[in-house]
């Protein structure tokens, strides 16, 4: 059985103002995360649900326990693929990944998931019994730009999400620079994600006037304007 490492996970939706503060402040004292290579980076994540959207109506009802599962790429770089599974239980939660090709992610969003079910990984089996179990399906596509920031204490990331958008009906091409609705006009969100402690640099640096610690899924927000 995997060794799952749970996070603390914290999520404010942020004004431009404030975002543009914390970014100036954070990137005076802490590094850039690898992804960004010295600026934002573009994450587009490709979700699945069922037809009574049953990943979605558990998010909006707060079950203390869900998972989802998505494929994700950075920077529409192909070559590098992920199939993720998240996992949320309460204020924490766990994230598995694996990676795919270009081909393979493509057999996956046209239903073909034979090649999965005898996988040596456990994430691929994983996701090929639940599919089946449950009949998952892509739903939406969500594209935003991130701006990320690694502190080694504590194993804590900071990020600030903006130009959040997403797919408006089904039909969508993951490997094209599809044509993406902006989920809500200039909607921030502000990311904290730490192992058993925050480092009180961290609490200090992230410090703004206003936030909401509401819902803040970009996957609910997506799906809630197209339903």
């Amino acid at each position: 059985m995997e060794d799952l490492c749970y996070r603390n996970e914290y999520k404010h939706s942020i004004s431009q103002a404030s975002k543009a503060a914390l970014s100036s402040r954070l990137g005076k004292v802490l590094p850039r995360d690898e992804n960004c290579n010295g600026k934002t980076y573009l994450v587009k994540s490709l979700y699945f649900d069922n037809i009574y959207n049953e990943i979605l109506y558990e998010k909006l009802d707060g079950v203390p326990y869900r998972e989802k599962f998505r494929i994700r790429c950075y920077n529409n770089d192909y070559s590098y693929i992920r199939l993720e599974k998240k996992v949320k239980e309460h204020k924490k939660g766990y994230k598995l990944s694996t990676l795919l090709t270009r081909q393979e992610a493509n057999k996956i969003i046209l239903g073909d998931i034979n090649f999965l079910k005898n996988s040596s990984e456990s994430i691929r089996r994983e996701f090929y019994f639940k599919s089946k179990l449950k009949v998952l399906k892509p739903k939406i596509l969500i594209g935003y730009e991130r701006d990320a920031y690694t502190y080694l204490p504590g194993n804590t990331r900071v990020t600030l999400d903006s130009n959040i958008r997403s797919s408006i009906q089904e039909g969508f091409d993951f490997f094209q620079d599809s044509t993406l609705l902006e989920i809500e006009h200039k909607k921030f969100i502000l990311e904290v994600k730490f192992d058993r402690f925050i480092p009180s640099i961290i609490r200090d640096l992230v410090q703004v006037n206003e936030t909401s610690s509401a819902s803040n899924s970009k996957y609910a927000a997506g799906r809630l304007i197209t339903l």
